[in-house]
């Protein structure tokens, strides 16, 4: 196993003195261990591990910082804690949960460019390489969709850096379009989409990439772009491989229900009693308060969830977000509990039943110990793709595709929430953004979609800053993007800057 991974701790080691400073655990790989490409890329096997090193880093961006950066810092909810990103005070000295992101997504692109340099010079049958490449490729475009969406402009390298000349020229790089660099990244993987499997990712070996995920990322990059047919026609092609939305129960989206049909890509976390634990926090802040030693959550008995949780201060929703909700969609109680098994939470039933109701099933870990979180985190869905057909057709003037695919969402809510007509561009625009909310709370979007339709500073103001001072006072235009840590603007001697953090 050693020698499977040499080549890319190889990398990493040069990483860590230039680019990053975590993985402390793997750089103590014995160095008289590493090898040259050469020698690793024999086999197809020894390329599959070098893929698998591409995944790695993800487990270090889906925590639980991200998601209170993208979730609860929105109009959808607040966190009231000392985290920086929560009361943004965030700055390129104290970037908050920027800091890890940019380091661990570089070290991702970093490992997925050695492993497309190695598989087009591996020793592998021809026609196994387009495949295997493919998989590299849109695990590189997802790093860099984490980068753009994160810092806008940031720099750009596709190049196997496999010297320290070669890492000095990268850190060099200055800003490039986020626009351009999304651009060239669909166009890659408008080429190699097409060597993935055409199957859902529930349907792959190991719940590896698929088509759908290629697909799903040019859709999101050119909802950016505002490209908005080359994200219905790459909506289009994940229709054809998973059909219906109907066909896939909405308890399907809970964090515990694992690599279930309807879903495109998770990040996958484990825990157990013995053995190997990767796990996350980010059930710790979705879940009610607890009675230590028992399994009573705020008021409710919830066996399931067991004795063993230590629950965090939770997210809590703002009242705008408890307010998109009909009472007869099923959706209001997986993701807002006021109850449980039929019986009431106290919180909300505090001050004439209007107290604010806690986060809910979706989000919660059974058997979860201490703060042992081991769902898998959900980054792209099915129904997320239909909301964003729904949105790409109104922009095309296809009215028909829009009401359709918002509907299908809608119905398998409850088919009673159905807009019976199409309401007019605009009005049909408010209406997805609601919807979004309404289906997607919690999976690491809502604050990209808010930045994406130009709306972050003003809606977040007229939400959660109208009930929590700490979002009133701190919040600026100018949060909508993170700033380049300090440290990485000193190590690319003043090449990249923070002009808007000034």
């Amino acid at each position: 196993m050693k020698r499977k991974y040499s080549y890319l701790l190889s990398l990493l080691l040069l990483a860590g003195v230039s680019l990053s400073t975590g993985c402390k655990k793997l750089l103590e790989e014995d160095p008289s261990s590493f090898v040259s490409p050469g020698e690793f890329f024999q086999n197809e096997n020894q390329c599959i591990a070098a893929l698998n090193g591409c995944y790695i880093p993800l487990n270090s961006v889906y925590t639980a910082d991200f998601m209170i950066a993208q979730e609860a810092a929105t109009d959808l909810a607040f966190l009231n804690s000392s985290a920086l990103d929560a009361k943004f005070e965030i700055s390129p000295a104290n970037p908050g949960m920027g800091d890890n992101l940019w380091s661990a997504c570089y070290n991702g692109i970093m490992y997925c460019n050695a492993a497309i340099y190695g598989i087009e010079n591996a020793k592998v049958a021809a026609d196994r390489k387009p495949a295997l490449k493919a998989e590299a490729v849109a695990l590189r475009a997802l790093y860099y969709y984490l980068l753009t969406s994160t810092f806008n402009d940031v720099p750009y390298y596709t190049q196997n850096i496999s010297s320290l000349s070669a890492l000095t020229e990268v850190m060099k790089l200055g800003r490039m379009s986020a626009v351009e660099t999304r651009d060239k990244l669909i166009k890659e993987l408008q080429e190699y989409a097409p060597k993935l499997p055409q199957a859902r990712t529930s349907e792959v070996p190991q719940n590896r990439i698929s088509a759908a995920m290629a697909y799903m990322l040019i859709g999101k990059m050119a909802l950016w772009n505002k490209e908005y047919q080359v994200c219905a026609d790459a909506m289009q092609a994940i229709r054809k491989i998973y059909g219906q939305l109907a066909q896939y129960p909405l308890k399907d989206t809970w964090f515990r229900n694992k690599n279930t049909p309807e879903s495109i890509f998770e990040v996958q976390f484990t825990w157990s009693a013995t053995g190997l634990r990767k796990t996350s926090t980010v059930a710790c802040f979705f879940t009610p308060t607890k009675t230590a030693g028992t399994s009573t959550y705020d008021g409710v008995n919830i066996p399931e969830l067991g004795s063993k949780a230590n629950p965090f201060v939770s997210i809590t929703p703002t009242e705008y977000f408890m307010g998109l909700y009909d009472f007869a969609d099923p959706r209001r109680e997986t993701i807002l509990a006021y109850s449980y098994n039929g019986t009431y939470f106290k919180r909300p039933m505090q001050n004439n039943g209007t107290g604010k109701a806690w986060m809910g099933p979706k989000f919660w870990c059974p058997g979860m110990d201490n703060v042992s979180d081991g769902n898998n985190q959900k980054v792209f869905r099915y129904a997320d793709a239909l909301l964003m057909l729904a949105e790409a057709a109104n922009e095309t003037g296809d009215a028909g595709l829009a009401l359709q695919c918002l509907n299908e969402v809608k119905s398998r809510a409850y088919d009673g929430l159905k807009l019976p007509a199409y309401p007019g561009k605009d009005q049909f625009f408010e209406e997805v953004k609601k919807e979004r909310a309404r289906e997607l709370m919690g999976e690491y979007g809502r604050k990209w979609d808010l930045v994406r339709w130009g709306t972050f500073y003003k809606v977040v103001s007229q939400t959660s800053a109208t009930e929590y001072d700490v979002i009133k006072n701190n919040l600026r235009p100018y949060h909508e993007y993170y700033p380049i840590p300090d440290k990485e603007v000193l190590r690319s001697g003043g090449t990249l800057t923070n002009p808007a953090y000034k």
